[in-house]
C-alpha cells in the first residue's frame, strides 16, 4: 500500500539536502512466530539484548548530561536529576501538562518531527534517535526554528520510553523507515518485536494511534502482523492519515518520492478499553 502524497504540506521551513540514499535490498522474509520464538524474544528483551548503543543506564557517566546538552531541550532518561542544568525539571513539567504528546522513534535529521512541532505549537513532541550526531543536528535545527515544544534524546527508545513516559500519555507514535536489520545475526536489534508492541500499547492512550512507514514491503507486513495480533490495537485504518495532515516527509520518504520508489504506510488505532 503505497502512501499518497496528496496530504504532503506544500509549504514548510524544512529543506532537503542532497543524499546518497540507495534502494538497498528488498528481499525481506519473515514467518509467524512460534510460541518458543515469542518467548525467546521476551527473554532477550528482559536481558537487554539488541539495544543500540547499549543500555543507557550503564553508559559512562549515565547520571550526567553531556555539556553540549545542558539547559537545552535534550534529555537522557537516567540523567534527569543532573544538578548542572534545568533539563529534568523542565521535561517533567512538560510531561505532566495536558498538552497532547506525539513521539517519533528514529527521527534522523528530524524533518517530519520538526514540521509537526512547528505546525502544532499547542502540542508536545518527543523524539528518540540513537545517533548522537543526528540528535545534535536536529536539536540545533529545532532551536533555529524557535521551537519550545520539542524534546530530543539519544537513548534507545526501548528503555527510555518505558521509564520516562507515563502510561496512556501518548497521542501518537511515529516509527518511520526503521532499519529492518536483514541479517540473521542482527535480528536481535530489530525494533518491532512483541515486547515493543506491548510497550507501545501501554504508552499510547485509547483513541491514539501508531503510525508506521517503510520502503521495505516485507518489513511492513511483519509489523502489521505483530501489531494487529495485539488485542490493544485495531487493524490498519488508512483514514487516520488525516490526523497527520498536512505533513512534510522524512528525508528517506522525500528520496523515495523523488525516485519513484513505493512506500508502505500503516496507521493502527489504539483500541478503547483495552
Amino acid at each position: 500500500m503505497s502512501q499518497s502524497t496528496d496530504l504532503v504540506a506544500p509549504e514548510s521551513p524544512i529543506t532537503y539536502s542532497p543524499t546518497s540514499f540507495s534502494q538497498g535490498r528488498m528481499d525481506f522474509a519473515w514467518e509467524e512466530l512460534s510460541e518458543a520464538e515469542s518467548a525467546q524474544l521476551y527473554a532477550d528483551w528482559e536481558a537487554g539484548k539488541g539495544l543500540l548503543g547499549g543500555h543507557p543506564q550503564y553508559r559512562p557517566g549515565a547520571d550526567r548530561l553531556p555539556p553540549w546538552g545542558l539547559n537545552r531541550a535534550f534529555f537522557r532518561a537516567f540523567a534527569l536529576d543532573d544538578p548542572r542544568g534545568d533539563n529534568g525539571p523542565a521535561l517533567r513539567s512538560a510531561l505532566v501538562s495536558d498538552r497532547p504528546l506525539e513521539i517519533e522513534v528514529g527521527y534522523g535529521r528530524g524533518d517530519f518531527l520538526l514540521d509537526r512541532a512547528s505546525r502544532h505549537p499547542q502540542g508536545l513532541f518527543v523524539g528518540y534517535e540513537v545517533k548522537t550526531k543526528a540528535t545534535r543536528l536536529a536539536l540545533a535545527r529545532g532551536e533555529g526554528l524557535g521551537l519550545t515544544n520539542l524534546w530530543l534524546s539519544d537513548d534507545d527508545v526501548r528503555v527510555s520510553l518505558a521509564v520516562q513516559i507515563p502510561d496512556g500519555r501518548v497521542e501518537a507514535v511515529h516509527v518511520l523507515f526503521p532499519d529492518p536489520w536483514w541479517k540473521e545475526q542482527h535480528k536481535i536489534k530489530r525494533l518491532f518485536a512483541p515486547p515493543f508492541v506491548d510497550l507501545l500499547a501501554a504508552k499510547i492512550r485509547p483513541g491514539g494511534f501508531l503510525h508506521f512507514k517503510s520502503d521495505v514491503e516485507g518489513y511492513g507486513e511483519l509489523v502489521r502482523y505483530l501489531v494487529e495480533q495485539h488485542p490493544a490495537f485495531g487493524p490498519h485504518d488508512s483514514r487516520l492519515v488525516e490526523r497527520i495532515a498536512p505533513y512534510v516527509p522524512t528525508h528517506r520518504e522525500h528520496w523515495c518520492q523523488m525516485n519513484g520508489k513505493a512506500v508502505w504506510a500503516f496507521f493502527f488505532p489504539r483500541r478503547e478499553g483495552e
